[in-house]
Parts: C-alpha cells; sequence; structure tokens
C-alpha cells in the first residue's frame, strides 16, 4: 500500500477508553533532542495501536518510533510548522483527548500556506508523508492532566522490500 500524502481512520481503537487508561497509568518524561526539549512524552513499545496500524497497511512498514505526547495548556513546544521527514517516511497522529474547539493538525504547502486543515476527534487517526510540512492547530495546546492535549505518534518506515518494488 502506498500512502499518497495522507488518509484519516476515524474509530481507528475498538476500545480507545481503555488504552487511554493504560497510558495514565504510566509516566511522562521530558526529552531533549537537537531541536529542544520535549516535554510529557510516554515512549511505547509495540502496542495496540502500532499492531493495528502495521496491520491496517498491510505490514509494509516498521514502526521507526511510537510514542505518546500529553501537551498541557501553556506548554512551550520546540518548533511549530515542521516537517518530520528525518524520522519516518509517514507519521500517524492519533487523537486521544477529550474534544477541544478547534483542535487537531494543518498540513501546509512548502511556502507554508495552508493546503489541509484536520480536526481532531476522540480516537480518530490521520496518516501522512512524513516531508510534509505540518503543526498542530492550537499553538498553545490546552487542559490540564487527562483533560490536556494527548495524542499518539508513530513514525513509520516502508520495508526494504517494498522499497526496492517502487
Amino acid at each position: 500500500m502506498k500512502v499518497n500524502q495522507f488518509f484519516l481512520i476515524d474509530n481507528f481503537l475498538d476500545n480507545p477508553d481503555d488504552h487511554v487508561n493504560d497510558i495514565f497509568s504510566g509516566e511522562f518524561y521530558d526529552v531533549t533532542s537537537d531541536v529542544g526539549i520535549f516535554k510529557g512524552i510516554q515512549p511505547r513499545d509495540k502496542d495496540q495501536v502500532q499492531e493495528k496500524l502495521c496491520w491496517f497497511l498491510r505490514n509494509e512498514y516498521d514502526v521507526a518510533y511510537n510514542f505518546v505526547r500529553k501537551s498541557p495548556e501553556g506548554q512551550i513546544e520546540p518548533n511549530y510548522i515542521h516537517s518530520d521527514e528525518m524520522m519516518g517516511d509517514y507519521t500517524a497522529i492519533l487523537y486521544l483527548s477529550p474534544f477541544h474547539e478547534g483542535d487537531g493538525t494543518t498540513i501546509y504547502n512548502n511556502d507554508e500556506s495552508e493546503k489541509v486543515k484536520f480536526f481532531a476527534a476522540f480516537n480518530r487517526m490521520i496518516v501522512f508523508d512524513s516531508e510534509l510540512l505540518h503543526s498542530r492547530n492550537i499553538f498553545s495546546n490546552f487542559g490540564e492532566d487527562k483533560s490536556a492535549r494527548l495524542i499518539q505518534v508513530l513514525f513509520l518506515n516502508r520495508k526494504k522490500w517494498q522499497q526496492q518494488q517502487q
């Protein structure tokens, strides 16, 4: 399967509330990288999101990174409009926070003009080419504790045999 630009899947998980409860039973950490400090990160490894996404993509991709990010209102982020091209071929974002007006992800053209705006809905996943410029829709994030913005991010790479067939 070739992902062409982006796609959206509603009702991604069968039991999203259980998944969120599992997330909140763990800890969140600050992670330092070349571009700054990413706050509120929880690494995930081969959880149900990863398994279902790989199944959905017919196991043609490997997951390079899988993590949850909790972003309460006012949390400073290291970047706004950015691409994830150094992280993988594709970016997948699963929205896990309660509804908040305007939340979601904007995809931009190379000149940073808006291309498409996705609005978050609980248990909605978007997948897009990692080279695309994007940002969260709400600059300052929102909520506190369990009502804070909560997303799960996965970076995917085409498996080697898939790259050779293209």
